[in-house]
């Protein structure tokens, strides 16, 4: 005997569907979050589609660096969307590029939210609380707070483009709290990660310092 679906079943299982897609490099089905869109733009260029946003058939790849370039080089685009198309040789820097300045937006998207602590002093208080779930710190910081709680940490900005994202010259702390937008935040790190070079990884994952640094919020 065949067990039907209930309502509620079929509904989760078709949101489930429609949230996943397959990457045209190992056909892997994959959640959309752990795959970078793409679509073929103006005199058939591959271009990113980072907010799922661009109109077009979705073209989509593991964010993972490797399987990225495999795409690139071997031009697996033009299969998958079944057409000669291009992608540039700078198709992943664009797409880090473009990562990097969502983060970026969505920071500043956060900065009415209530939970976000800047400089050193609110920072490092609001972590001795519990209350710091991700950390941004800025790349020529020279040392880093104590960070025993092993919060997830990017020093991948300068102090002037946090301090950009609310609307101070320069800012070398930003602690983000609990909310729907820190989530946001932090996927967004983590999909970069898989596609920077590899030196450059561990300036957005956990650091394990402790050592503390005078920074400040610059106005």
């Amino acid at each position: 005997m065949v067990e039907a679906f209930t309502p509620a079943q079929r509904e989760r299982t078709d949101a489930k569907a429609s949230s996943e897609r397959s990457c045209l490099v190992s056909g892997a089905t994959l959640s959309k979050d752990d795959l970078i869109r793409f679509v073929v733009g103006p005199d058939h260029i591959i271009v990113p589609d980072i907010a799922h946003k661009l109109g077009g058939r979705g073209l989509w790849v593991t964010a993972d660096r490797e399987i990225l370039l495999t795409a690139i080089h071997k031009n697996l685009f033009s299969k998958a969307a079944k057409e000669k198309v291009t992608a540039g040789d700078d198709l992943l820097d664009l797409v880090i590029t473009l990562l990097r300045r969502r983060c970026l937006e969505l920071l500043g998207l956060a900065r009415r939210s209530g939970t976000m602590f800047l400089g050193e002093t609110q920072v490092d208080t609001a972590i001795r609380a519990g209350k710091v779930k991700l950390l941004l710190v800025a790349d020529d910081a020279k040392q880093v707070l104590d960070n025993r709680a092993n919060i997830m940490e990017s020093r991948l900005f300068s102090r002037h483009e946090l301090g950009a994202c609310f609307g101070y010259d320069q800012i070398v702390y930003v602690g983000l709290g609990a909310q729907a937008l820190t989530d946001m935040v932090r996927h967004t790190l983590v999909i970069l990660s898989r596609l920077m070079p590899a030196d450059d990884i561990p300036k957005i994952l956990p650091q394990h310092d402790t050592m503390t640094h005078e920074g400040y919020v610059g106005v």
